[in-house]
């Protein structure tokens, strides 16, 4: 009879617990606990992936502010390099005339290029002057970055604005009052 008998199958043990309604409910929750350890586990590894941009940062934190400003400064730079070499140009356009010589244009190219290093150099001592921990240092030198860069791009702005307005016959003097708030270091305390 023994060999008549269908041989039994290793699974159907296992099938034959599941049956038991506790054992199901056992098994449930070993399912949904293997299954949430997985999915923080996921989680936890994207969290620690995600560092390169400001939505990995919570509001108000020093890498947060730190993006945020960063993202600032690189547009106002770039608008600033923009707007500088429009005033070259324009200042370009007029050597030969009695307007403007190449020493101007030499010298403008020259200041700005002092002036990126100034503004770099003065922002990193502000930054650790601060004596702030972790990343605040680097935050408060970028948000000096940012406002010098915003003062100087208001500056090239107005000079452009104010050689581009200059009547074509009057003298290089008239240029270059326009010229002289690019040198506020040296001209604070005069009246323009």
């Amino acid at each position: 009879m023994d060999a008549l008998r269908k041989p039994s199958r290793p699974s159907s043990t296992i099938f034959t617990h599941l049956r038991n309604p506790s054992m199901r409910n056992i098994l449930r929750v070993v399912f949904i606990a293997t299954l949430m350890m997985g999915l923080m586990a996921n989680q936890t590894l994207a969290q620690e992936q995600c560092s390169d941009k400001p939505s990995c940062w919570p509001e108000g934190s020093a890498m947060r502010t730190a993006f945020d400003l960063k993202d600032h400064l690189d547009s106002t730079e770039k608008t600033l390099a923009q707007k500088h070499q429009e005033l070259l140009l324009l200042l370009s356009n007029a050597i030969g005339t009695a307007k403007v010589d190449g020493r101007v244009i030499t010298a403008l190219k020259a200041q700005q290029d002092a002036w990126l290093k100034y503004r770099t150099e003065e922002c990193e001592l502000i930054g650790a002057l601060t004596g702030a921990g972790g990343s605040w240092p680097t935050t408060h030198a970028l948000r000096c970055e940012a406002n010098h860069t915003d003062r100087r791009l208001r500056s090239v702005q107005s000079a452009l604005a104010c050689v581009a307005k200059v009547p074509k016959k009057s003298s290089d003097f008239d240029q270059h009052a326009c010229l002289q708030q690019l040198a506020p270091l040296t001209n604070k305390n005069k009246k323009n």
